[in-house]
This record gives C-alpha cells, structure tokens and sequence, in this order.
C-alpha cells in the first residue's frame, strides 16, 4: 500500500476551532500533543516523538534549541473527526497523518487518527519527519525531504529504552528497479530534474518521483563511496532556514552536486540500487540455497528477509526446516511455531512440528501434532503421518 506521498501546504486562512475538552494535553521538550484518546496516550506519543527527534537530528544535526515554540500534533479517535477537521482545508484525505505547514509556526500542525495499524506507525514515522525538516527548514528541495521521509517510515519505538529504532525500508525497491529498467515505461527523472522539481512538478510526477527520490537518500546514505556520502552531508549543510524553496534548490545544487560528475553519480546510483535485496529477492536466494543444499547461505537469507518483514511467515518456516536438517530441534520447533503465529498453515506447521518431535524422540508431542496434521489436512498428510505414529507403537 502507498504511504501518504506528500505533506499538505493548507492554503486556507480558516482552521477549525477545537474543542479542549475533548482532548488531553502532554508537553515534552519540542512537542505538545492532544489527543482524544487519553493523557496516557497523549504522553506515550509525546515520547515516541522526541525519541524520532532525536534519531532524525543524528543525521541533520539542527540545532533544537532554536525550536522557539513545541510542535502542535493532535491525534483523532477515530477517522471521521480526523476528516471533519480537514475537510474545510482539503478533501484529499488520505492515510493516518497529514502534516500542515504554514508560514505561522504556531500554525503549523501534524494531525492524524488512531489505528491499530502498521499503517499508523509508518505514517506517523513518515509525517513527524516532515514536520520535523520544515520545523527548521520551512522550504527544503522535495526530493530530499519525501526521500528522507519514506527512509525513516519503519521506525519503531522501543519505550522501555526510550529510543528509536529504525528497519530498512525496502518497499519502493522493486518499483524502483522497474523504473531504472532500459526500455521499460515509466522512466527515470533525470537527475538535474528531480533535483530542480518543486511539490506540484513532484505530484505531477509521482509515481517516478516518490521510488526515486527514496532511492537517491538511500544511496547517498548507503554507499561505500565516499565522496557520495559527502553529497549528503553538504546538501543538508547548504540548506537555509530563511530561504524560499527556489534559493534552497540553487544553494544545494551549487554548493553539492556541482563538483560531482553527473554521469559517475547516475552509474553509481544505478548499480547501489541493484545490490540492494528485497524480501522477495532474499526469499528467492533463500529458496534456491536451501534446494541446493547450501543450509548456512539459505539461513542467512532468512534471516534478513524477516529483518525486513517479521510479519511473513515463509521465512520463519524455512528457518524451521534449515534447523531440522541441522538437528536443532529446539530451534526448529521455535521456528515453526513462529510461522504458525505469523500466519502458516496449521495443518503444514502440525505436521512440520510432528516430524520434529519425532526426530527429537519426543514421542508424546509427536502423536499430539500428527493428530492435529490429519485432522486438519486429511489425505494431504494422512499416510505420512500414520507411518510415523506406527513407528511410534513399534
């Protein structure tokens, strides 16, 4: 699913009156945060925020202090009072958070709704980024401001440690290498284009725009070159609060890219993005070690792929398997009942388990998961499964 691909500038004059006693109140250093769901989750989110803070500044290193007034965020129970909020601004609802930006600090607003959701998390990491850069730097180039912002959308927040955590985001990958495909529709921005593009020549662009500009941070940040990495740092330097959007595009074009050749930094982009692996790439690469025969690659493979997404099942139960072939039972067994959490078929991870158990001589629990194989896969796992409880009995 698309994340939320840009931040609203309202352009209105009129923002709807809210009504205190709805919500509670929490301040922190650099937020103050209403929320409809209680002053628990009004701190909670409070917290959550400064620790992003605090891992978005490790890269732009933006003096806080100068913050002169908390940022406003104010978070919805539900949609509808989300979208009754901004329906006198815009009728382009979408997602959990909008960030609103305007020439008034005071003004300026991250709103969104509650869900239980992986979307929520995302789109609050991905806004809060945004409301973050234009706290500081009301009018920096787009592509270096969506880029960033999709980079960090797989933060998380570990609040027993209060800090932030961050997890590679890979979901633009696979559109991205579509694009940089020769011969395939759509293509490439050119580089001086993108890096020139104002939001409405973004939007007009968007579906090339929102892989690339993530990719163009993602190799800037990622690289081993270098002189690459430097391209960032100095776009971030050249940046000025005060100046409009068409002075900061000039400024990081001058004072960053300009003594970088074009052509070098296309074809070391191109190649960055082609060793970088998905989750389908890892699965894939997993699957094809573990058929040959290669159990220490494939694990390693698996691993990755559930780094990137511990919510799919398919590595966990490969990593089951790899540990059956090594005899790590306890470890494999760990590893099924993984898969089974994560959604895997339960007559497939029954089974899985009983063959297991069985190898590991723990006969009880063996009869227990073949049962449950046959009673929900039938005929798929019945002969199987019955010569192993026979061999139980013998």
């Amino acid at each position: 699913m698309k994340r939320v691909l840009f931040s609203l500038l309202a352009l209105a004059l009129f923002t709807p009156t809210l009504h205190a006693e709805d919500f509670a109140e929490a301040r922190s250093s650099n937020y103050r945060v209403h929320s409809q769901l209680g002053l628990e989750h009004a701190e909670a989110t409070a917290a959550r925020l400064e620790a992003y803070l605090r891992y978005f500044n490790s890269y732009f290193h933006l003096d806080v202090e100068e913050l002169a007034n908390p940022m406003g965020v104010r978070i919805y129970a539900d949609r509808e009072g989300y979208q009754n909020f901004l329906e006198p601004i815009t009728q382009d609802v979408r997602g959990e958070f909008v960030y609103l930006h305007y020439n008034n600090p005071l003004r300026s607003i991250l709103v969104g709704h509650y869900s239980d959701t992986e979307s929520y998390e995302r789109t609050l990491a991905h806004q809060s980024f945004v409301q973050y850069l234009r706290s500081f730097i009301p009018n920096p180039p787009p592509w270096l401001r969506e880029g960033f912002a999709v980079y960090f959308e797989r933060l998380s927040y570990d609040a027993d440690n209060d800090h932030a955590i961050y997890t590679e985001n890979l979901d633009w990958l696979d559109e991205l290498r579509s694009i940089l495909d020769e011969g395939q529709d759509p293509q490439p921005i050119p580089l001086g284009a993108i890096l020139a593009m104002d939001t409405e020549a973004a939007r007009a662009n968007i579906e090339v725009f929102y892989p690339q500009a993530w990719g163009m941070v993602a190799y800037f940040l990622g690289t081993s070159d270098r002189a690459v990495n430097r391209l960032m740092w100095d776009t971030i330097s050249a940046l000025e609060p005060d100046a409009d959007l068409e002075d900061n595009i000039r400024r990081v074009r001058q004072q960053a890219f300009r003594w970088y050749d074009t052509e070098l930094l296309v074809e070391g982009f191109i190649s960055h993005v082609d060793s970088m692996r998905s989750y389908r790439d890892l699965v894939e690469d997993g699957m094809r070690a573990y058929s040959s025969g290669d159990l220490g690659r494939a694990e390693r493979y698996f691993v990755e792929a559930s780094n990137i997404d511990d919510t799919a099942y398919l590595p966990y139960y490969y990593l089951g398997l790899i540990n059956f072939d090594n005899a790590s039972f306890e470890l494999s067994e760990y590893y099924y009942n993984a898969a089974l959490a994560a959604g895997a078929d339960e007559a497939l991870v029954s089974y899985a388990l009983g063959v297991n158990a069985f190898a590991d001589s723990r006969y009880a629990t063996a009869r227990e998961k073949l049962e449950r194989a046959i009673e929900l896969g039938g005929d798929t796992y019945r002969a199987q499964a019955s010569d192993l409880m026979g061999r139980i009995r013998e």
